[in-house]
């Protein structure tokens, strides 16, 4: 549960960034906005990580 706050401060981090970027670069915009997907695919995998396999049950 540990690694999934760190995962979300992460994120909330990454998020910020991105609100944050001149939408006139669009190089910055397009890489924040790339490091807020990844980070959001990691969320993911953290939270469901072992327990997909098997019958879902604990979600």
């Amino acid at each position: 549960m540990l690694e999934l706050g760190r995962v979300i401060l992460r994120l909330e981090k990454a998020r910020r960034e991105l609100l944050n970027t001149d939408p006139g670069d669009k190089e910055k915009l397009l890489a924040a906005s790339r490091k807020v997907d990844e980070l959001i695919v990691e969320y993911y995998r953290t939270k469901l990580g072992p327990k997909t396999a098997g019958s879902g049950a604990g979600r």
